[in-house]
């Protein structure tokens, strides 16, 4: 492998579990370069700040314009957001023409959707070629990639993964006694299917008149003014990723009840934190993270009585299985770490 490797990412943005690997890299002597389409502020708050250098479309709006500013620097690894912009596949079909090893990320699954089957017609032809490997999520982008027509020496998984450092420090297996509240944290969306999860939660409640259970959720959006109003139940409102923090050691178990998450990083991290995950069978990473009745339950997102059923199956349970169920999230979360990521990208070189 070529020591101190040029590395570049062109991605919607680089999210916190992109930033933890990519500065790991940096540290390790990578030259790391990130173009993104959404502008970022790579201040001294940034975890990338000093690190790698960063355009954002709304400086250098083309390939073109990217390649003019890079001048003669050329990256060893390509890494990109598949199709999403002409952009980046442009880069890919220069960069790959050179030699460069290209990657294509893929954060989605097979649906059978009109667009996906457009994607199967072309894809062979005008995305295959451009691309010496497919970097999916999990097991169901893979599965969709190998549809696109990538052979399957040419699919590697994990191109996601939680910021290991910080959501491992936060694992407390031993709490006495387990906290007994759901926690959720995300976007006040249709998608993500709160005001059935919030109904479903009033249902246990009535199901379990005893128990002493309440759901936190933290996030906020256009549907925060439409948030169930109710004793046990407290919406938090937008919390940093540090003041996040402060509020697991309160949270006894994790719940996503979203209607579509092409995968949910934040299931990872909710695991490697070491609480129970209650999650919808749409969501993607619980095919990595979750196995029902080890270490929590899925249920059909349309369905209230389903999540209801979840939410008492997890409200009747023992702390010493709460514990028992964490710890099992915790293996699980830690099977794949910011290390692995690293290494696996850097296994794109040899």
């Amino acid at each position: 492998m070529k020591k101190n490797p040029k590395i570049m990412m062109a991605n919607i943005e680089i999210a916190g579990y992109l930033a933890a690997p990519l500065r790991i890299l940096a540290d390790r002597g990578a030259d790391i370069v990130c173009w993104t389409m959404l502008p970022e502020r790579w201040d001294e708050g940034h975890p990338l700040y000093g690190k790698a250098r960063h355009f954002d479309f709304d400086t250098h709006p083309t390939a073109e314009s990217l390649l003019a500013e890079l001048g003669d620097w050329r990256p060893d690894l390509y890494i990109s957001a598949g199709w999403i912009k002409p952009g980046f596949l442009e880069l890919a079909k220069r960069f790959h023409a050179q030699g460069t090893r290209t990657v294509m990320l893929a954060d989605t699954y097979w649906r059978g959707t009109w667009r996906q089957w457009a994607n199967l017609l072309v894809g062979r032809f005008a995305i295959v070629p451009l691309f010496d490997f497919a970097w999916g999520a999990g097991k169901p982008q893979a599965s969709y990639m190998r549809r696109i027509g990538f052979p399957k020496d040419r699919i590697r998984t994990g191109m996601v993964t939680a910021d290991t450092t910080k959501f491992a420090a936060l694992y407390a297996p031993d709490r006495d006694p387990w906290p007994h509240t759901f926690l959720y944290i995300g976007r006040y969306v249709p998608v993500k299917n709160m005001r059935r999860m919030e109904r479903a939660f009033l249902k246990a409640l009535e199901r379990m008149p005893g128990s002493d259970w309440r759901l936190c959720c933290i996030g906020g959006g256009p549907l925060w003014d439409e948030r169930t109003q109710h004793p046990r139940i407290e919406h938090l409102g937008y919390k940093s990723p540090q003041e996040i923090q402060r509020f697991i050691p309160q949270a006894g178990a994790f719940v996503l009840p979203s209607v579509f998450e092409p995968w949910g990083v934040v299931v990872q991290e909710a695991a490697q934190m070491g609480l129970p995950l209650l999650c919808s069978n749409t969501v993607q990473a619980t095919t990595a993270f979750l196995e029902p009745g080890k270490n929590g339950f899925t249920f059909d997102p349309m369905s209230e009585d389903a999540i209801a059923e979840a939410l008492c199956r997890a409200m009747a349970l023992p702390d010493d299985a709460l514990r028992a169920m964490g710890r099992e999230s915790h293996r699980l979360g830690m099977a794949y770490t910011t290390e692995d990521w690293v290494d696996r990208a850097l296994s794109f070189l040899d």
